[in-house]
């Protein structure tokens, strides 16, 4: 909860560096946590999903590659 709101308040901070009323950078600021932790999962995901890949094909002993 805390995350969102301080997001909130540092996007509106910056969005009205530029002019604007700031409450566009305030609802990019409050949704930026979610999507940097999505991201994040996801990015995890792969890694691992690649380690596993790259471990069977090791076992495997013949080292091949997708195509």
């Amino acid at each position: 909860m805390i995350t969102e709101i301080i997001g909130a308040l540092v996007g509106s901070k910056l969005d009205q560096q530029d002019g604007d009323s700031g409450a566009k950078g305030a609802v990019i600021g409050y949704f930026m946590p979610r999507i940097v932790g999505t991201v994040v999962k996801f990015g995890l995901l792969a890694a691992v999903g690649y380690g596993v890949v790259k471990a069977v094909q090791g076992v495997a002993g013949n080292g091949a590659k997708y195509r």
